[in-house]
């Protein structure tokens, strides 16, 4: 299957099978999220895989008792820091950024402004979670190119899906809840606007 046919084939999957996801295909899927990028390269995130079906039941509340979650044979809660983790002299910061070649003042003052333009705007936040979501797009298109669909969640009570997890909203926001599975339905087909309504040469 080519990267395309995956993407012609994935859909928002509801309801699925009470099959597991072998171990290779599981990690093959969190090694595409591992490896996407993030501005300025700060992997402020972390994947929280949810398969005991005593957190999945508590999930799948969390979730406004969305059959995707209660029937997923996974569920990958994706996390991002929240704005207090990104202060361009705080020790989180200068450790990510001491990984990278060069001089870590120079990335420091790099981040600095691009830091102080969000702070001012209120969007570190925003910013942040934004980053989850290139993962899970990886995620997806990886499991599909496995025959294993998918749904991104949106929907949930960050509060409940922190504290399910034994986690803390100083420490952690939550970008998407994403299920993954083998479908019990069928494909549905693709509905998609056109190239030629969405792109735009200059």
């Amino acid at each position: 299957m080519t990267f395309l046919e995956a993407m012609q084939t994935r859909f928002a999957c509801k309801l699925y099978e009470n099959r597991a996801i072998e171990n290779p295909a599981l990690q093959e899927i969190l090694e595409s999220a591992r490896l996407t990028p993030t501005s300025f390269g700060l992997e402020m995130w972390a994947f929280h895989v949810v398969q005991s079906q005593e957190v999945k039941e508590k999930l799948y509340h969390a979730c406004f008792d969305q059959e995707s979650v209660r029937t997923a044979a996974v569920s990958i809660v994706t996390l991002a820091r929240p704005a207090p983790w990104y202060d361009p002299d705080g020790r989180p910061v200068k450790e990510k950024g001491s990984r990278f070649p060069g001089n870590l003042s120079d990335f420091i003052e790099d981040f600095r402004p691009y830091h102080a333009f969000l702070s001012e705007h209120n969007r570190l936040d925003c910013w942040s979670r934004s980053q989850g979501y290139l993962a899970v797009a990886n995620m997806m298109t990886c499991a599909a190119l496995q025959g294993i669909q998918s749904c991104a969640i949106e929907g949930f009570d960050e509060s409940k899906v922190l504290a399910l997890l034994g986690l803390f909203p100083s420490d952690w926001l939550v970008s998407l809840v994403t299920t993954f599975g083998y479908p019990a339905e069928e494909t549905r087909p693709k509905i998609r606007e056109s190239v030629q309504n969405l792109v735009v040469y200059h």
